[in-house]
C-alpha cells in the first residue's frame, strides 16, 4: 500500500511540475553563469523522471508480483530512459540556438518610428537609423509620397521592400491616430 501511496505521489508531483513549466516556460530556471536554461537540469527534465518513474513504479506495483526491489530498478530504469528523451528533446529542439542569427522580420519592422540620418529626395532616396531590440539599425530609406524629407525629420516605417524601408512623415502618421 505505501509503495502504491509513493509511487503515485511521484507520478502526480511530475505532473504537476509539468503542467507548471507548460505554463511558466522554462526561460526563468536559468543558471546563475548562463543565460540559457540548461539542457539537463530544468522543470521539464525533472517532471519526466518523475512522471517516469511514477507511472511505471505505480504500475509495476498494482500489475504485476514483482518484489519492490525489482519495482524500484525498473521504475528507475524507465525514469532514465524518459530523462534522457526530455534532456535530448530540450537539447535539440526546445533550447536550440539558431545556426544562422535571426533577421529582423519585416512584420516587427513596420510601424517602427526612425530618425531620417541623410535626407531622403525623389530622386536619390536617403537613410534613416532606429533603435529596436537594443540595436541601432540603419536602412536605405524612399519617401512613399516622393517628398523632400529633410535629415533629422522623424518618419514612420511603413514597409521593407528589397532592403528599402518605405516611410511616412511621423506628423502625418500621428494626424490620423
Amino acid at each position: 500500500m505505501i509503495q502504491k501511496i509513493a509511487f503515485l505521489s511521484t507520478f502526480m508531483a511530475g505532473l504537476a511540475l509539468a503542467v507548471h513549466s507548460m505554463l511558466h516556460g522554462v526561460e526563468r530556471w536559468r543558471r546563475k553563469r548562463s543565460d540559457r536554461p540548461s539542457a539537463v537540469f530544468n522543470p521539464p527534465t525533472v517532471a519526466a523522471l518523475a512522471v517516469g518513474v511514477g507511472a511505471s513504479g505505480y504500475l509495476l506495483t498494482t500489475r504485476t508480483r514483482l518484489g519492490i526491489l525489482a519495482v524500484i530498478a525498473l521504475s528507475a530504469i524507465i525514469g532514465i530512459v524518459a530523462l534522457s528523451g526530455m534532456i535530448v528533446l530540450m537539447a535539440k529542439w526546445a533550447l536550440r540556438t539558431p545556426a544562422t542569427p535571426q533577421l529582423t522580420a519585416e512584420e516587427d519592422t513596420n510601424g517602427q518610428i526612425a530618425v531620417v540620418v541623410r535626407t531622403i529626395t525623389p530622386d536619390s532616396g536617403g537613410e534613416i537609423e532606429y533603435f529596436a531590440w537594443d540595436k541601432k539599425h540603419v536602412l536605405p530609406a524612399e519617401a512613399i509620397d516622393s517628398t523632400v524629407i529633410p535629415e533629422g525629420t522623424e518618419v514612420v516605417i511603413d514597409s521593407i521592400e528589397n532592403g528599402i524601408a518605405r516611410v511616412e512623415l511621423w506628423s502625418i502618421v500621428e494626424s490620423r491616430l
